[in-house]
């Protein structure tokens, strides 16, 4: 026995330092692909959740649940962090039939009937979709905000990524009718004095290094002016077709220095 004993060997100082250079080398090269793959998931995530969340709320309004929802979104500091946060909220049928009864409400609007040079009051679908939590506009009957845990309504908060927004708030507001497509802040444009619903977010990671400006460098046609390293576009229509899209970037040697540049790119359906 002690013959077979005195025949085991380990490894020698020599094989030790050949193992761990070999790792150090495997690690530096897997590392930054690693990362970027960590940090393309993130953001991929945050428009899966942001795109199950709006059609989850939506598909409240086809089930009945909620007559009138909104999708509200918000970049809110935190300390020195900042966080983007989205909130589903949604209104019950009386809630709603309560408020449309109501004609001295703030829901409803005076308009001048041309033809007959009189006023009549209805329903100011375009500007329902407040962004306060004013008693007087809505009254939501499940908000995360007001402490509803019901589980048709979420919120969620994402701190490693960021929108294209240059202000806040924004929201989107659905029902079961069309009607009542509306949007407000950041998600509303005005065009010849009529609201327009902004179908779009785009969403991007908050640590871009091509970016410094804390926020998703796109115009408003949806080009970056910019390069990002993961960036992507959630869409929705008033009937609740909600699909989402990836940038892909491209490149062009210059031939001055021969160095590769970024030269724009093209959107891709996920």
């Amino acid at each position: 026995m002690r013959t077979q004993d005195e025949k085991i060997k380990g490894f020698n100082l020599l094989e030790l330092i050949v193992v761990v250079v070999i790792i150090g080398v495997i690690s530096a090269v897997g590392y930054p692909n690693f990362s970027k793959w960590r940090k393309d998931r993130e953001a991929r995530d945050a428009v899966i959740k942001i795109k199950t969340l709006i059609q989850g709320i939506y598909s409240q309004t086809q089930r009945g649940q909620y007559a009138f929802v909104q999708v509200h979104i918000s970049e809110e500091a935190d300390g020195a962090d900042r966080n983007l946060i989205v909130t589903s909220k949604g209104m019950k049928p009386q809630t709603l039939a309560n408020l449309l009864n109501d004609e001295d409400s703030d829901w409803w609007i005076a308009r001048d009937d041309p033809e007959s040079n009189a006023t009549f009051r209805e329903p100011d679908y375009a500007n329902i979709c407040q962004l306060e939590d004013d008693p007087s506009l809505l009254r939501w009957d499940d908000d995360p905000d007001q402490g509803s845990d019901n589980i048709e309504v979420r919120q969620i908060i994402f701190k490693n990524v960021t929108t294209n927004w240059t202000d806040n708030t924004g929201a989107i507001c659905f029902g079961k009718n069309d009607r009542w497509f509306s949007g407000n802040g950041q998600l509303a444009s005005e065009n010849n004095n009529d609201v327009v619903v902004d179908n779009y977010l785009f969403i991007c990671d908050r640590s871009n290094k091509y970016n410094t400006s804390i926020r998703c460098d796109v115009d408003g046609a949806g080009t970056p002016d910019t390069e990002h390293g993961y960036l992507y576009a959630i869409e929705w229509s008033r009937f609740g077709n909600i699909t989402y899209e990836k940038f892909n970037n491209t490149y062009q040697i210059n031939p001055q220095n021969g160095k590769k540049e970024w030269a724009g790119g093209n959107w891709v359906a996920q």
